[in-house]
């Protein structure tokens, strides 16, 4: 890991959230001897930005400030996306750069304060951190599970515990006996998300809209319905500065089996042509930001990059172009938008879950700090330096899509938004059991902090 990594790890350990140049003030000013001051003197200021390099009573540290009629920026980089291996050991890397993310956070947890490595347990109460491998269950329900630090491993027995996944990160707290080499659990600790008690209201009557999955190019594509939305954007809505998009812009090709039969349009770049006319109809005063899902023309395995350079020139006007996912903020509002393939997976995984409920699998991720953190699902995961997938921050708005459902909840004060699509049921999905709901808008106003629900 590189110093400026460490940097932002440490200064994301106190909740404190910094432009890139910040990272290099600190490093000029000292590097790591140089952040404790700095961690002290800006730990409840939450997003500083730097105005301008020098002496630090030069420097101006503020909440980020209102620019024109936006207030949007990015908070996790597009920079690391590439990948360049697909080794044992670049996969190693992700999975030891997801332990030490999860592992800071639980380091937090107070239930966990005194925890120790693997390597160094001794007889009686232990407290661990760790990745989970091997889950079994006996045949009386009780859970077997193998726990892995840098340091070592050790089998797990727990009485209680209702699932358990493959590749979480989670603190335990049992009773060690070095007779059996295990562990028998007491109590068993997810990273979890904090109860937010923050006024995020704003001054402004300022909204986002959030959709997901238009599928440009079906012939199930909603047009009338996804006019009817159009209209509304540019006669009706008051105070809409945004539109979120959480992918499958368009329908792609060679998706699902069949697909050529239910397309409207066969060429993908054709498909993305008439999604940017659709655009150019949103008002110009909106900030229009959307990342790619498994339908769009980027790679499958997540993360995924933003669309190509040669898909953005044909689109004009005010648009932000993100990974899939996407960590931004607007009006000081953190968002997480994922796109959700991971959903199809977990709706298996975790016990008397079905689409009917993403919002308890939503509430799940959250409680996990990650998006997909079983390997070897439906799901494939890149081989990356750093995992990111794991939800570094906690976010007050958090967003998927892909299962054409539409879900809103509240959770810990969190948004918890599945968005909807713009498409009607294909045969494969009616080949699923799966039944659509569509042309389903949510409407979130930052100065009430409300969340209203309108259907087209």
């Amino acid at each position: 890991m590189d110093l400026k990594q460490e940097i932002i790890r440490e200064l994301m350990a106190h909740d404190i959230l910094v432009e890139p140049a910040v990272v290099d003030y600190i490093i000029e000013k000292g590097g790591k001897s140089y952040l404790p001051k700095f961690i002290e003197k800006y730990k409840n200021i939450g997003i500083v930005s730097l105005s301008a390099l020098g002496d630090e009573e030069e420097v101006e540290f503020s909440w980020v400030k209102e620019v024109h009629i936006w207030d949007f920026k990015v908070l996790v980089e597009e920079e690391g996306l590439t990948i360049r291996g697909g080794k044992a050991d670049d996969f190693r890397n992700l999975f030891v750069d997801r332990y030490h993310r999860l592992a800071r956070i639980l380091r937090n947890r107070h239930e966990l304060r005194g925890y120790v490595d693997i390597s160094r347990m001794q007889r009686g109460e232990v407290k661990l951190i760790g990745m989970v491998d091997n889950v079994k269950f006996t045949s009386r329900g009780s859970l077997l599970f193998t726990l892995e630090d840098p340091t070592g491993r050790v089998d797990c027995y727990s009485p209680q515990q209702e699932f358990l996944l493959n590749d979480e990160v989670i603190g335990v707290i049992g009773t060690y006996n070095e007779n059996t080499n295990r562990v028998y659990v007491r109590e068993i600790i997810r990273p979890g998300i904090p109860l937010s008690k923050r006024n995020r209201r704003i001054k402004e009557d300022i909204s986002a809209v959030i959709i997901s999955d238009i599928h440009v190019g079906s012939k199930m594509f909603l047009e009338e319905r996804w006019k009817k939305f159009l209209r509304w954007l540019r006669k009706e809505a008051k105070g809409v500065r945004y539109l979120l998009i959480a992918g499958d812009l368009v329908d792609g090709i060679g998706i699902y089996p069949n697909q050529e039969e239910e397309l409207e349009i066969l060429d993908i770049y054709e498909q993305y042509e008439k999604l940017a006319a659709y655009l150019e109809e949103v008002p110009e005063d909106i900030k229009i930001i959307m990342i790619p899902g498994n339908h769009d023309i980027v790679r499958n395995t997540e993360p995924q990059p933003s669309l190509p350079q040669d898909i953005r020139k044909m689109f004009k006007g005010n648009i932000e172009f993100l990974p899939n996912p996407a960590v931004f903020i607007l009006h000081g509002y953190k968002f997480l938008m994922y796109h959700g393939a991971s959903l199809n997976d977990l709706v298996e995984l975790i016990p008397r879950m079905s689409y009917e409920r993403i919002g308890e699998i939503m509430k799940h991720m959250l409680e996990m700090r990650h998006l997909s953190p079983v390997y070897g699902g439906k799901v494939s995961i890149a081989p990356l330096s750093r995992d990111f997938l794991t939800i570094d921050v906690a976010p007050d708005v958090f967003i998927t899509g892909h299962v054409h459902a539409f879900t809103y909840e509240n959770y810990k004060n969190v948004h918890i938004i599945n968005a909807s699509c713009w498409q009607a049921q294909t045969k494969y999905q009616k080949m699923m059991n799966f039944n659509p709901e569509p042309g389903k808008v949510a409407v979130l106003n930052m100065k009430e902090d409300r969340i209203r629900v309108l259907s087209f």
